[in-house]
């Protein structure tokens, strides 16, 4: 047996979860284990002041289902004595990479030395990609769930920045889901998932569209095209053509370039309408076009036997090619030499339209940056700081990087936040996030904004306020949006603690539905029942049914029958999934 203290004993093994770690995440984190997903939680975290320990131990004093562990120095006899051969999961929440890999390997060999046969899950924190990608060649698939908060918070502030209502868009079955706030027409299929009751909400109710404050539709099924249209890339191509000239050529160039095609166009008019001989005799405009770009280079001899007016055409015409030709190297030489000295000093070049931009290239801003080039959305980012291991990594996925000051207003105009879609604040202090978000606005008064802020209350006053008088409309998410990075990764990270069959989750106004799975098994008292028998309001909603042979029926009908081999998708609460799920099963 194991050491353990008598405290931890009264906590249920399979609902045990042990988190190591003090800061921020890691009490938001526990909160949504034990509001949300009902486990009990012992916290491992080192002794005495600093990070969130006070906190984390006054939460402990008012909830029953956290306990306390405290050490020195947390090593894996540290979480062996919390329990660990009983307990359904670990949760490696320190911000130390290596620190967190150590220590999970650690706890995996202590599993195996103390015959634990069903090895607890081991939910580890890692912002190091590269290291996180071979993690699997250290501790196996099986239980091991490794992810960085930036990336589950990532996903939150695209969403907002594209005006979608969060998670945004949910893809499932290989069909996309998203949610409105009203009854959209164009949906294949919806599913009312909140509906407002005048004191709050109710989850999964009945379809009353009229009451709904959140719906969860199904997007038409869109057919392959065989060919691409080209417009958006045309216009694309003709507006960064002219940005790029409207930088190269000064004005006195623009005007010696219209000073020297007017005398070409002249050239051109007297070949056409006088009549010439020898090498320059024409007899057409393919051949006017043709001598015409032989005198501009200086490829005909004199002939002093034609008219005046032609002598006159090629002498004006030879000297405009000698002094076009070097005009237009100097400024192609000149435009290359602007786009390498733009890109060293951090400067903006190309145009760019119906963009986002996105301030700030920590950790959490540049996988922001990632996560929007991934669904090909231009980005305009901006650092004050050069050194920024974010700037390279912005780069290389696409986006054009702007060093500046995001609060002075001249460094948004360069962004030309006038066109964009939003403004996206990813700086690490509060402070910096809101005066860029209002410096935005005094740019662009109907610019859409999304914010990062810390503290969860602080975050909500800001959003509330910003939003006053304001209605969002359709599927679109309000036109400020603010969130604690913490709070929506703690989120992340519990969904990961919990059963398989979880998919997706759907916050609502402090409230929380599942997108989930349920497997039939053969003499359960779904096996055989009709679909409506599927759907209880205020508990679970039946949204499709995939057969045993991948065929999928999204919304069945009444007339549907369910049989044992089917895989159920719902739409529960958290005591509706636990319903359906018995459903699922025989009785024993």
């Amino acid at each position: 047996m194991h050491p353990r203290q008598p405290r931890f004993e009264d906590a249920h093994p399979e609902r045990r979860v042990i988190v190591v770690g003090d800061n921020g995440l890691t009490l938001r984190f526990i909160k949504n284990l034990i509001d949300r997903f009902s486990f009990r939680v012992i916290a491992v975290i080192p002794a005495g002041p600093g990070g969130q320990r006070d906190e984390i131990r006054r939460e402990a004093q008012e909830n029953r289902n956290l306990s306390v562990l405290e050490a020195h120095r947390v090593t894996a006899d540290t979480v062996r004595e919390a329990g660990l051969t009983d307990a359904y999961a670990v949760a490696l929440m320190d911000q130390n990479d290596v620190g967190n890999l150590h220590l999970a390997l650690k706890i995996r060999e202590m599993s195996h030395y103390l015959g634990d046969e069903t090895l607890p899950r081991l939910v580890i924190r890692m912002y190091n990609r590269g290291l996180r990608d071979h993690m699997q060649k250290l501790l196996g698939d099986e239980g091991v769930f490794v992810e960085s908060d930036a990336d589950m918070v990532a996903r939150t502030y695209a969403a907002a920045a594209l005006g979608q209502i969060p998670p945004g868009d949910i893809d499932i079955w290989k069909r996309r889901l998203y949610l409105t706030r009203v009854v959209d027409p164009k949906a294949q299929a919806q599913w009312v998932v909140a509906a407002g009751n005048g004191f709050g909400v109710d989850m999964i109710p009945d379809d009353a569209e009229e009451e709904a404050v959140r719906l969860l539709c199904l997007a038409p099924e869109q057919r392959r095209r065989w060919y691409k249209p080209m417009p958006e890339a045309a216009v694309r191509f003709v507006r960064q053509t002219m940005h790029l000239l409207r930088r190269t050529f000064t004005k006195g160039l623009w005007i010696a370039v219209a000073f020297l095609s007017a005398i070409m166009l002249g050239g051109l008019y007297s070949l056409t309408h006088f009549d010439s001989s020898g090498d320059t005799a024409v007899s057409g405009i393919g051949d006017a076009l043709y001598v015409l770009a032989l005198m501009a280079g200086g490829g005909f001899d004199p002939n002093t036997g034609e008219g005046w007016e032609l002598m006159l055409t090629r002498a004006a015409v030879v000297l405009s090619g000698a002094l076009l030709v070097p005009l237009l190297t100097g400024a192609i030489v000149q435009a290359v030499v602007e786009r390498r000295y733009a890109l060293a000093e951090g400067r903006m070049v190309r145009a760019v339209r119906d963009h986002v931009i996105v301030v700030g290239l920590g950790n959490m801003g540049t996988r922001v940056v990632e996560t929007l080039r991934q669904r090909r959305i231009p980005v305009v980012a901006i650092e004050k700081d050069r050194r920024a291991a974010g700037v390279q990594a912005a780069r290389a996925a696409g986006a054009q990087v702007l060093l500046a000051d995001a609060s002075r207003p001249e460094t948004l105009q360069e962004a030309e936040i006038k066109y964009c879609r939003s403004l996206v604040a990813m700086a690490k202090q509060d402070s910096a996030n809101l005066e860029t978000a209002l410096s935005g606005l005094e740019c662009k008064p109907d610019l859409r904004t999304v914010m990062r802020i810390y503290n969860p209350e602080f975050a909500s006053l800001i959003r509330r306020n910003l939003n006053l008088g304001q209605t969002a409309p359709l599927h679109e998410g309000s036109q400020h949006s603010s969130y604690s990075a913490p709070q929506v990764a703690a989120a992340s990270f519990a969904r990961a603690l919990t059963d398989d069959e979880i998919l997706e989750t759907i916050p609502v106004r402090g409230q929380i539905a599942y997108i989930a799975e349920a497997a039939v098994e053969e003499g359960s008292r779904l096996d055989d029942a009709p679909a409506h028998e599927a759907t209880l309001a205020g508990s679970h909603r039946l949204m499709a049914v995939k057969r045993a042979s991948g065929r999928i029926s999204w919304n069945p009908d009444a007339a549907f029958r369910i049989v044992h081999g089917d895989t159920l998708l719902v739409l529960a609460t958290r005591r509706g999934l636990d319903a359906i799920l018995r459903r699922c099963r025989p009785d024993r």
